[in-house]
């Protein structure tokens, strides 16, 4: 009988311990969040659409900023989804009659068209730093779940 309560004290350890991890981990991100002034202070790259210079699995580090041409940035595409691509143009023709304010032209370096015309208020923020293949499992989560 005392054996049994052995194991069960060292099960609910186990449990503190996952339990413990997670929080400690989403503390750790809003705290890096709130650093570097965003929402996706981490990120991991899904598709192939910033090959050859981002690659799927790659994960990404960015700080709230004010892009400029040639910047990669995150910003909220459809339905919030955040979407990582290149900044190519800053109120240029391409956007500036469709959106009032700072307007981003934004091109995946892989897609042959751009995307729709970006508000300021939708750019998250810009990548600072690619850690290649670090991201990866995320990758494959995405890739399983059908996302």
């Amino acid at each position: 009988m005392d054996v049994m309560k052995i194991i069960e004290k060292i099960r609910e350890f186990e449990y503190l311990d996952v339990i413990l991890t997670v929080l400690i981990v989403f503390v750790f991100y809003q705290l890096l969040g709130i650093a570097f002034g965003t929402s996706h202070p981490l990120d991991v790259v899904v598709s192939e659409s910033m090959l050859p210079n981002l690659k799927p699995g790659d994960l990404v580090v960015c700080i709230k900023d004010k892009p400029k041409i040639g910047d990669v940035v995150i910003y909220s595409g459809v339905r919030n989804y955040p979407i990582i691509h290149r900044v190519i143009g800053i109120n240029d023709s391409y956007c500036r009659e469709k959106i009032n304010g700072t307007c981003y032209h934004i091109k995946g370096d892989n897609n042959n068209i751009s995307d729709p015309p970006v508000s300021e208020k939708q750019i998250m923020c810009v990548v600072k730093l690619q850690i290649p293949y670090v991201g990866y499992p995320r990758y494959l989560i995405y890739k399983l779940i059908g996302i």
